[in-house]
């Protein structure tokens, strides 16, 4: 098992991924430069975590600037996905032990996480990892 970020040529398994956590978008695409751009961005990460050269979990960390608390930046993860074949197995804990390895090795103060407000299982999985899910309240507009 290896946590990496993800290459050009796992769009496809990431596209896969994407899918089974959003089986009714059909925007869904993935494409290899946007993989390439993220990896070039110091503050993105798009993480897989990989079994056995099967790519069962991913996720998107972003390193966000703040002015707050003097150069501490915040991170925000979204599209935790861990592959129904492979849920309970300790993939999604171990991918984001990994993110959150990195945001303290980056000094960050705090990370957010967004979740589905239908996912009541993985918003367990979350409050088990010690995210408190009563603290703040996400809003988001689609353009």
């Amino acid at each position: 098992m290896i946590i990496r970020e993800a290459e050009t040529n796992d769009a496809e398994a990431i596209e896969r991924l994407y899918k089974e956590l959003l089986p009714n978008n059909t925007k869904i695409k993935v494409l290899e430069d946007r993989i390439e751009e993220i990896k070039q961005n110091p503050n993105s990460f798009l993480f897989i975590c990989e079994v056995d050269q099967e790519i069962v979990a991913t996720a998107h960390l972003h390193l966000c600037l703040d002015a707050l608390i003097e150069s501490q930046p915040f991170g925000v993860v979204e599209r935790v996905i861990v592959s129904g074949n492979r849920q309970g197995q300790g993939y999604g804990s171990l991918i984001m032990k990994h993110i959150e390895d990195l945001c303290i090795s980056r000094d960050c103060v705090k990370v957010f996480l967004t979740s589905g407000a239908s996912r009541k299982q993985a918003h367990e999985f979350y409050t088990k990892l010690g995210y408190d899910g009563d603290s703040s309240k996400a809003f988001k507009k689609y353009l």
